[in-house]
Parts: structure tokens; sequence; C-alpha cells
């Protein structure tokens, strides 16, 4: 017999509660989770008394933040007065209070694939409980403890590229976060993904250092391994069900849904003037699919708001119309009616508005499939921004960073030149240029506001970026050439103020090759400035 099962939790297991969610409907439980079943329209707080009242058992996900949860507390105190069988799912090991101490439980902290069969039997099973549940302790899975070990490797092999900076800040502290719960998976990711390309610039320069040179060429060779195998771990099902929502990927949509024509549902779209651009691609999508768009909410069966750091409000009340925040942009919400429903997430683009089309007439199918958690402290972007970050954070790292190398290996030279002086300040005033210009860029780029938010300032402000950094390495190679009395650099040691420009016109070349495959998220994304 199926059972109906409500789960209770805090956002900080989100992502756990993902993969649960997910696992449970895969074995045939009616699961009720606030972000795939609370409807807009209704009244939020009974749409949750009536999911407790309906459900055959509580399942509790146990943790800190839950059980000092206010909303979590609530939906207890009413499963205890509807005499609900309760079921502690432990994410953390935490004092329990005594009126949850002799429930059922299941210690989610090994293995997620086991522990979900074991629970599936314990639904239709009721087992008496021999033992209370584990309130103290550390206990994971055999993928956390290799994601740890494997970022202990991670750690040491990243002490070449001491001199970049951030693979450091970003790498050396990352077996703590893992077993911590609290990684920022996106920075990780992008120290991951450069690392080999760092230590083989690493490499090179210091190549004629006999003393250095075996370590380095180890971590390189190491890291050709070791990186994607990382990357690997922290998308995993294991790290998803033991990290924090930062700590985690986005889910991919996984609800297919089977219908080819819905039956035509009005809607309407508020939006700020400058998401304009997000209004029509939602619009357009809608109409193609029967949906007629009408002038205001008073004549729509469906209102759709665009979230964006333009617009966070609305004029709307969610629990009388059926109101559906589209979140494009990291913001924060402050109004409390919004936070009551569920987003459905597009900040990575608006790749399941075929979904959202075909599943509006039937609301509770397309929370399923499109209501997700919006991942927390942490920003996500469509693929093509992201790249531009990463390029962008790179130029300003290393327009810094590349100094230290070049000092280890011309400081004699540097300090005996006539013109250290005008030298330094020169230089000085081309990086100061550099910095700043990525860092109006960027700001701008992630925010999409100011005079740069816009594709022709983004690619021109990118292109004199190039430009400094191209003077800026001529004029260094001139000077060094002058310094050491040679036609060219020593082999491979003075090559590395070339990195710069090089990295800059490869990362052209790669962005301008995605960007035409992402045109239309990357020109969706800047705000629209016309009447």
């Amino acid at each position: 017999m199926n059972k109906n099962v409500f789960i209770s939790y805090s956002r900080r297991e989100a992502s756990f509660v993902d993969l649960l969610s997910d696992a449970l409907d895969d074995n045939q439980v009616n699961v009720w989770v606030d972000y795939q079943s609370l409807i807009p329209g209704r009244p939020w707080l009974e749409q949750i008394l009536a999911g407790i009242e309906h459900a055959d058992i509580f399942l509790l996900v146990v943790s800190k933040a839950s059980l000092e949860s206010k909303n979590v507390g609530l939906e207890i105190q009413h499963a205890l007065e509807q005499k609900k069988r309760i079921l502690l799912v432990i994410f953390e090991a935490v004092v329990l209070p005594a009126f949850l101490q002799d429930c059922e439980w299941m210690d989610f902290r090994g293995a997620f694939g086991k522990n979900i069969r074991q629970l599936r039997d314990l639904l239709d099973n009721p087992a008496p409980v021999k033992a209370p549940a584990p309130q103290r302790g550390f206990r994971t899975s055999l993928t956390v403890w290799a994601s740890f070990f494997l970022s202990l490797l991670m750690a040491a092999i990243s002490l070449p590229a001491w001199w970049t900076l951030f693979i450091p800040i970003l790498l050396i502290p990352l077996p703590f976060h893992v077993l911590n719960r609290d990684l920022y998976f996106y920075r990780v990711r992008f120290a991951v993904i450069t690392l080999p390309v760092i230590l083989v610039l690493s490499w090179s320069f210091f190549l004629p250092y006999k003393f250095t040179n075996v370590p380095i060429t180890y971590c390189m060779l190491i890291s050709f391994l070791a990186a994607p195998a990382m990357l690997f771990l922290l998308s995993s099902r294991g790290m998803r069900a033991w990290g924090k929502p930062g700590a985690s990927a986005p889910r991919s949509v996984r609800y297919r849904p089977g219908i080819s024509q819905p039956a035509p549902i009005p809607f309407y779209i508020e939006h700020a003037p400058e998401d304009r651009k997000f209004a029509e691609a939602i619009s357009n999508g809608l109409k193609k699919y029967g949906h007629p768009q009408v002038p205001d909410a008073a004549g729509a069966q469906v209102s759709f708001l665009i979230v964006s750091r333009y617009r966070n409000t609305t004029s709307m009340d969610p629990e009388k119309q059926m109101v559906y925040p589209i979140i494009v942009q990291d913001t924060v919400i402050e109004e409390e009616s919004l936070q009551r429903i569920q987003w459905i997430d597009f900040r990575r683009g608006l790749r399941n508005l075929k979904n959202l089309a075909i599943l509006l007439p039937e609301p509770a199918k397309l929370m399923k499939a499109l209501g997700v958690i919006p991942i927390s402290n942490q920003a996500v972007y469509p693929r093509i921004i992201q790249m531009l970050d990463y390029f962008l954070t790179l130029l300003a790292f290393f327009s810094i960073s590349i100094w230290i190398p070049l000092w280890l290996e011309f400081y004699k030279q540097f300090l005996e030149y006539d013109s250290l002086a005008p030298f330094l300040i020169i230089n000085a005033i081309l990086s100061i240029l550099i910095v700043r210009a990525v860092f109006n860029t960027r700001r701008a780029l992630i925010r999409r506001q100011g005079k740069l938010a816009s594709l022709g300032r983004l690619i021109l402000s990118v292109l004199w970026i190039g430009l400094i950094g191209f003077v800026q390495t001529i004029y260094i190679t001139n000077v060094i050439l002058v310094l050491t009395g040679a036609v060219k650099p020593e082999l491979t040691r003075g090559y590395i103020i070339i990195f710069l420009p090089l990295s800059f016109a490869l990362g052209i070349v790669l962005i301008s090759l995605f960007a035409i495959w992402n045109f239309a998220d990357l020109t969706r994304w800047f705000p629209y400035k016309g009447k």
C-alpha cells in the first residue's frame, strides 16, 4: 500500500530533502513537501495543516536548524495533535526534545541508497524502537570520506599555485569545509577547474629550478586525474545528501509531462520594465501552447511575477490569486507573502519554459515539476554569465598575482634598474586600471545594473581590459630584455608575463563560441533600457 508522507524540514537541508523526496517518489510513496505541493492562490498555512492531516506518516528531518525553526515547531505540534506516526530522519545528531525521543528513526548520515531502501521498508512495516536516536557523534558516508581525502590531496597539490592567491584560499580549507557541510560549490568548482591550468603554468615557470621542478611536475600530473575526480564527487548524490544548500549544485528538473496540447489558461505577467525581455520570452513560450495573455491580473486565471533586483515585491495577493513567482536573478525577498509561496527557478535560463506552458492548467503537477527551493549562500546564473564571471575573476587575479613569480625571478635586475620608480608607477597604474575595469564590469554583469550592464558596453569593457593587458605585457617584456641583455627571455622563465594576454585571447575565443550557442540567455540577461 502506498503511504502518504509529509516531510517537515528546515531550508538548511534543502538539497537533502530534494534527494529524499525524489527517492521516495521513485519508490511509489506519495510525498507532501512544501516547495512541490503548496499551490498559489490558497492560504499557505491551511495547505500545510491539511497536508499533515492527510498524511499517514510525519517525516521530520532532524537537524539543529530544523529543531530551532518556528515553522517546523508548528508542524510538529499539529502532527502531535493529530496523533500522526512520527518518523525521525537524522540529518545531524542533535539533542532531541523529550516528546521526540521515543519516535521511530532512521540515521541518514551514512549511505543514502541503502538508507532509502530501509526507510521504504520501515514506512510499510513499523518496528518497535529498540534504542534511542543518536543525539551526538559524527558519522557520514564513504562518498563524503572519499571527498574529504581527495580534498586533502587537492590542497596538497595546490601548493605550487600559491602565487595565484585564490587557489590556496579556496582549496587549502576545502577538507574542513567538506566535513563541515558548508563548502561553496561554485567557488570550489571554479578553483578545481582552473588548478591543472595553473599548475602547468607553474611547472613551465619553475622548470629551470631542479629542486622544485620534480615535485611540481608530480603535482601537475596528479591534478589531471584528481581535478575531474573531485568535480565528480562534488556533484555526486552522496555529497548532495550530505551538504547544505550552498554546497550543492541546483538539481535538474526530472519530470517530463506527457501532455502535448494543454487547455488554454489566461495569464498575466507582472515585471519591472528592465525585465521586459524575460517577460516577452515567457509570454511567447506560453502563447505558443495556446495560452492567451491578458493586460491585468483581474482577468487572469494565473499570474506570474518576475523576480529580480528590479522587482522583488508584488501588488497581487498570493493567497487570493494564483501567483507564481519566477526568479530570474538572485535577490533578497523581504515581502512575507512571497516568502510563503514557492518559486519557479529560472536563474540558469528559461530551459523549462515548455514544462511551464504544458502544465499551466494543473498547478499541483506544475509545482511538482518546477517547484525548486532557490539555493542559498551562492549565486546562480545562466551558464554563459557564469563563464564570463569566471573569466573576469581570473583576469583580475592574474593581473596582480603574476608579479609574485616575476619578482622572484628578476628581483635583482629590477632593483638595479635605473628607471625602477617610473617602471613601478606605470605598472601600478596599468594593474589598477585592469582590476578597476574588471571590478566594474563584473559588478554590472552580476547585478544587471549600472552603465556597463549592456551587451555592447560589456564587449567594449572586456576589449579595454585586454588592451591594457597587452600594453603592460609588451612594456614588461621590453624592460626584461633590456635588463637581461638577451634577445629574448631565458627559456620559459620570463614567459609567464605573457600568460595574461594569452589567457585573455583564449578566453575570448571560448566565450565567443559559447555565447553563440547561448545567445538568447546572454541577450536576455541585460536589462531592457528602451521606452
